[in-house]
């Protein structure tokens, strides 16, 4: 556990280190899964542009949402949480309603999109969860038993306490789901189908985490705000899996790449062909009208030397 270092006097958060190396994972993973999908590599990069600054924003509204109590007794508690304080689910909505934004600006399916950014976002949360165990922040319940970590002083868990490390447990998770995801993503079933299973696989996964976690959070009722989030998550996974297998909902196809090329060459062609007819069909004609005519000069000098 290093919530921060120093390099060269300046300190350094572990968790803006390991979610910088989660974003530089998702996109090498991007690289090897953009080829089961037909976008080029704008599409991918505008669309993932997209994804992270929305994502980015919903994370920090919904930490306030959440927060919503505390903002109202002291509204400076904005100011104070800009650099820190993030939701996952509201990241992942965020993110998704970039990716819809663009989608639907440039007619292109979103259910494709989704699918291939979801290993890539499974594997940038992993090393989020690390970074998370390195704060102390998401921090389980206390828990004397082989596998408990205790938090020193400084991270946001309390120290000196044996806890169940879940943020690593749940990176381990994710780490496991982005193989499962990249798998279905390889047989290129229907548009949505990835995208079904990872709702589903991450929302029972987060409803049943949520009960060995000790920290802080949201409350809706009885259960935590993810938990709340998850039931969701979990059944509109299952409807939109439903139909996408069923064929009931079909998502358009992606445009075919480089369309415009195709219609340059065949004026080159065009061009090229009555030049290469007009060529030999000048210089035939004289070279056949030349020949009769020397044959015949022959034919009188040889008659008139008999003679």
């Amino acid at each position: 556990m290093l919530p921060t270092f120093t390099v060269f006097g300046l300190t350094i958060p572990m968790y803006g280190v390991m979610t910088a190396c989660g974003m530089l994972a998702a996109f090498i993973l991007l690289v090897y899964t953009h080829r089961f999908m037909r976008f080029n590599e704008d599409q991918i990069l505008s669309a993932a542009l997209w994804a992270i600054i929305t994502g980015f924003l919903g994370a920090k509204i919904l930490y306030w949402i959440v927060e919503f109590d505390q903002i109202l007794a002291d509204p400076s508690y904005l100011l104070h949480t800009l650099r820190e304080g993030f939701v996952f689910y509201g990241a992942l909505i965020g993110g998704f309603g970039g990716i819809a934004i663009y989608s639907t600006k440039h007619k292109l399916p979103f259910l494709a999109f989704v699918d291939l950014f979801s290993p890539s976002l499974v594997l940038a949360h992993a090393f989020g969860r690390i970074g998370c165990f390195c704060a102390g922040c998401c921090y389980g319940i206390e828990c004397d038993c082989a596998i408990s970590v205790v938090f020193p002083e400084g991270a946001v868990a309390p120290a000196g306490v044996p806890r169940l490390p879940t943020q690593l447990m749940e990176s381990a998770f994710l780490f496991v789901l982005a193989v499962v995801l990249v798998l279905v993503l390889r047989k290129k079933k229907a548009f949505g189908t990835v995208l079904s299973w990872y709702m589903i696989l991450y929302g029972l996964w987060r409803f049943g985490i949520e009960f060995f976690r000790a920290d802080e959070r949201g409350m809706v009722g009885a259960l935590s705000t993810s938990q709340f989030i998850s039931i969701f998550a979990v059944v509109a996974g299952i409807v939109l899996l439903v139909l996408v297998t069923k064929g009931i909902l079909r998502s358009p196809e992606i445009p075919e790449p480089a369309e415009e090329e195709k219609p340059k060459k065949d004026d080159k062609a065009e061009i090229t062909e009555p030049a290469e007819e007009e060529k030999p069909a000048e210089k035939e004609e004289p070279l056949n009208e030349e020949k009769p005519e020397a044959e015949e000069l022959e034919k009188t000098e040889e008659s008139e030397e008999k003679e």
